[in-house]
């Protein structure tokens, strides 16, 4: 019984350690706020921005699985106004892109809409991964 108790207490103090791990919500310092598959048949698609803890000064994005070109990115805050940041890049995949001042302070991210074409090179959809800076 008295091994039992240890084995237990060892696994209970051992998962409260891994609950003190560093953030695995993030890319090189960067807070990833969304994630989204592309929708190859539309030309537009939304990362939602929900549970964030925190405001928000940079934004910049991480293509995964096949490229995409990105005409615009509209960036909607919390309190309801937006601003939109012309692209019209091609990212091939694997690219992180160069990060986006937000205009005034810190500001609360409530959404991020993509609009885009689609590069078929016959590998999948792109994945677009979102990032914050604070």
């Amino acid at each position: 019984m008295k091994n039992v108790i240890a084995k237990l207490s060892v696994f209970i103090l051992a998962l409260g350690l891994l609950s003190f791990s560093p953030n695995i919500s993030t890319i090189n310092g960067w807070e990833v706020l969304g994630k989204k598959n592309v929708n190859m048949k539309a030309d537009h698609d939304v990362i939602m921005v929900t549970a964030k803890e925190g405001r928000f000064n940079k934004v910049k994005f991480k293509v995964t699985k096949a490229p995409i070109y990105v005409k615009n990115v509209k960036i909607v805050y919390g309190n309801g106004s937006s601003e939109n940041h012309v692209i019209n890049s091609a990212i091939k995949k694997g690219i992180l892109t160069r990060a986006i001042d937000l205009k005034g302070r810190n500001r609360i991210i409530k959404k991020i809409v993509f609009n885009y074409k689609t590069i078929n090179v016959g590998k999948g959809r792109a994945h677009i991964i979102a990032l914050g800076k604070h």
